[in-house]
């Protein structure tokens, strides 16, 4: 009995020591619309996705390949897909006016990775559309120009990412985990010195 009191006991603390698993957390302007989202898992790595109106340039610095946050048309389409299940999900996946830089029927979102080779100042982006639950989709290539601005186009919007650093354990966490481990480590031994005595 003891021991199964110990064992509990340990597992509840080194339980309660282990940081929380990342959840999808929205971001909400006072006007109720949603403007980004954090803990957003993309390939094991969490981002934080803003979205944003305006032209390229001037949303990354410069409309150029080494500004984008993704540099591959995979890594673009698994951006994609990661914010059409993640974020546009619940009411924001029946009402897209309800994203900013969106209107109410539409909600086009670019990520670019490139610029496009054929034609200078033209960026290559991903588009993840939200047309309400009955049509969403993450598609190939549309080429906004470095200075078009989506504010004009009342349905579109650029999504940003942004690599969320793991939070640091604080020193009581680490405490805890550690008188978890001491507690396991000594329940282990208890188990092995009592069944010396019972088998000798």
């Amino acid at each position: 009995m003891k021991n199964l009191l110990c064992g509990l006991l340990s597992g509840a603390l080194m339980m309660s020591a282990m940081p929380a698993a990342a959840a999808v957390a929205w971001q909400v302007d006072k006007n109720g619309k949603l403007i980004g989202a954090t803990g957003v898992v993309i390939d094991k790595s969490t981002y934080m996705v803003t979205f944003a109106d305006g032209t390229c340039t001037a949303i990354y610095g410069a409309c150029a390949a080494n500004k984008f946050d993704f540099r591959t048309q995979a890594a673009a389409l698994a951006a994609g897909n990661a914010l059409l299940s993640q974020v546009l999900t619940g009411i924001y996946k029946t009402n897209p006016g309800l994203v900013f830089g969106c209107s109410t029927s539409t909600c086009d979102s670019f990520i670019p990775y490139t610029m496009f080779p054929d034609v200078a100042g033209y960026a290559q982006v991903i588009v993840v559309g939200n047309r309400g639950s009955t049509n969403r989709f993450v598609s190939g290539d549309v080429y906004p120009g470095a200075n078009d601005s989506t504010v004009v186009d009342p349905s579109v919007n650029y999504a940003r990412f942004t690599l969320q650093v793991a939070a640091v354990p604080e020193p009581a966490t680490w405490a805890m985990m550690l008188v978890g481990f001491g507690l396991v480590g000594a329940t282990a031994r208890y188990r092995r010195r009592a069944i010396r005595i019972t088998c000798a």
